[in-house]
Formats: structure tokens, C-alpha cells, sequence
């Protein structure tokens, strides 16, 4: 996997200011490219303190790498950038070694963000591993196997974490937040996509019979002059997330299979598979953040599950 790493305005001056070593860009760089090798990825950096430079090279590298890693900087607040990210549709990750001032505008074409707190490499390392554990890279396509199944050597395992809240970083202030980005187009990853016990009631009564009716209400005829009220058996909706939601909460599906059923799922959609109609921006969100949930810094807790079902029920 290539990677795009860019820095923006200003990050040439690096710990400059502070006049010690280790914590230069150059020093960065090193560090990036030696987490890199241990990760089995390779990066093209480009330092620009021009906006149109970094316009220019993203434009030059998109069909050369398969994800971007951009901090940028004082131009956070950049809609070229925002649109040349969401122009090229590869999976980006925003990095800032501390908050912005205001809510990033790039990092609304981005599918994470990663913001430092106390300065440090740690925010772009984290990026690094992300992209690393194979949450952005398309599963061939092929038989659909059982969850639970033995993973294949080639399978990108993902791992459950220490739980940290997304976004928040109360517990641990030092460390990068790293936030789940809601306004993120679907078109974003399109690109990444096209290649290759007793269930508990969550504040609510829910039945079988209930979401049995909702998904007839939301499904799709199969075939046409079909007069069958059975929606298509591929058809995803809010009632079906929240069967694979309330599962993980009952104890019945574990952390990594819920992540990886929602990542199968997430790319299906991505690929043209039917999705409850006027819910799908919904159902695309819910997907990615489950997809991210076993992955360091965001993993979702039961309140946080709980909150999804909520929103999915709306």
C-alpha cells in the first residue's frame, strides 16, 4: 500500500523554534518512514507551504497511491483542499499535532481525523496504523463465508483496543483524538471500494414482529411484476444494523465479527448493493464507525452502541 504524506504551511520550521532535536520535521519523516517499513507501506512526502502545491500534487499522485495522509496545518480551514480530496475519492486521514482553532474544513473530506494534544508524532504514527490494519483495503470479491469463520492469512485481522471514547481523549489527555468524520461524502473511499444468550431490550420493547414490518416497509420487489412483500434478501437496512448492533450488546457476536461484518457490508454499498431507501447516507456512517470500532482510539463502547441504535430508530 502507498501512502501520500502531506504537510502544510509552515511544518518546515518544525521544532525549530524550540531549538532541540527529535522533534523536526526531518525527525518526523524518519520516524514516519521507519513506522512505515515495519508496516509494510511506502509513502511519498511533500512539505509545501503553498496551497497550490499541495492542490497540484494531489492531483499528480492520485492514481500512484492508495490513501492520504494530510496535516494541513494553518489551511485547515482550506476548501480547495477540500475539494481536490473529495475530487480524488481515495480514503484520507486529516492529522494535526493539535486542535485547530475551528472546526477543520478539510477534515470534512476526510474519513478520520487525528488530532494531537501535547505535541509529538504520535497523532501521524496512529494514522500510519490505521491505514495499516487494512480497514480501507477491499476484500476481493467472492462466496460470502460465515462469521466466526478462521481468518486467512491474508486476511487483515482487526484487533480490539483499549476503549477510548471518540473524539473525547478524557481519559488519557496526552493522547490523539481520533474522531470518526460524519459529514465524510460517500464518494470519498469509492475508489478503494472498486478495486477488488437472550437478547436484551436496549430502553425500548423491541419484537421480531416489529422489524419484520419495517423491513417489508423499506424493502425492494425481487424481480420485476415480483408481487412478493419480502424484501430482497441483500437489501440493507436500519432494522438489519440494529440485529448486528443489539447482537454484539447480548454477548452473541464478538467486537471483530461485528467490525468485520460491518466492513463487508460498508463496501458492498459502496459498490451499488441496495440499501434502505432515503437512509443510506445513515446507514454508510454507521457502517464506517463499526467498521472502525476494534481499531486503537475508537473502539465504541456499549453507551456509544446504544446511541447508534437510537439513531438508527429515528
Amino acid at each position: 500500500m502507498k501512502l501520500l504524506v502531506l504537510h502544510g504551511p509552515n511544518l518546515n520550521l518544525l521544532g525549530v523554534r524550540e531549538g532541540t532535536s527529535g522533534g523536526r520535521l526531518s525527525d518526523l519523516d524518519a520516524a514516519l518512514n521507519e513506522r512505515a517499513e515495519e508496516l509494510g507501506l511506502e509513502l511519498k512526502v511533500v512539505q509545501s507551504n503553498h496551497e497550490g502545491v499541495l492542490l497540484d500534487t494531489l492531483a499528480a499522485e492520485r492514481e500512484a497511491v492508495d490513501g492520504i495522509l494530510i496535516n494541513p496545518a494553518g489551511l485547515f480551514a482550506s476548501y480547495p483542499l477540500k475539494e481536490a480530496l473529495e475530487a480524488v475519492g481515495l480514503p484520507a486521514i486529516e492529522v494535526l499535532l493539535k486542535p485547530p482553532a475551528r472546526e477543520s474544513v478539510v477534515g470534512e473530506a476526510c474519513v478520520l481525523q487525528v488530532h494531537g494534544t501535547h505535541g509529538g508524532f504520535e497523532p501521524y504514527l496512529q494514522a500510519l496504523d490505521t491505514f495499516a490494519s487494512g480497514v480501507f483495503t477491499p476484500e476481493p470479491a467472492g462466496p460470502k463465508k460465515s462469521l466466526g469463520r478462521k481468518k486467512d492469512k491474508d486476511e487483515p485481522a482487526l484487533k480490539p483496543a483499549p476503549a477510548k471514547s471518540l473524539g473525547r481523549g478524557k481519559d488519557e489527555p496526552a493522547a490523539p483524538t481520533l474522531s470518526l468524520v460524519k459529514s465524510t461524502p460517500a464518494k470519498s473511499l469509492a475508489r478503494a471500494a472498486e478495486a477488488g444468550g437472550a437478547a436484551k431490550t436496549l430502553g425500548r420493547k423491541a419484537s421480531a414482529q416489529k422489524e419484520t414490518k419495517e423491513e417489508a416497509r423499506s424493502g425492494k420487489t425481487l424481480g420485476r411484476g415480483s408481487k412478493s412483500l419480502t424484501p430482497a434478501a441483500d437489501l440493507l437496512t436500519r432494522a438489519v444494523v440494529r440485529r448486528k448492533i443489539s447482537d454484539r450488546l447480548a454477548g452473541r457476536m464478538t467486537p471483530a465479527e461485528l467490525a468485520a461484518w460491518a466492513r463487508t457490508q460498508w463496501q458492498a454499498v459502496q459498490r451499488g448493493a441496495p440499501a434502505e431507501s432515503g437512509h443510506r447516507e445513515l446507514l454508510e456512517e454507521s457502517l464506517q464507525g463499526l467498521t472502525l470500532s476494534t481499531l486503537p482510539a475508537s473502539r465504541l463502547s456499549d453507551e456509544q452502541l446504544v446511541d447508534m441504535l437510537t439513531r438508527l430508530d429515528e
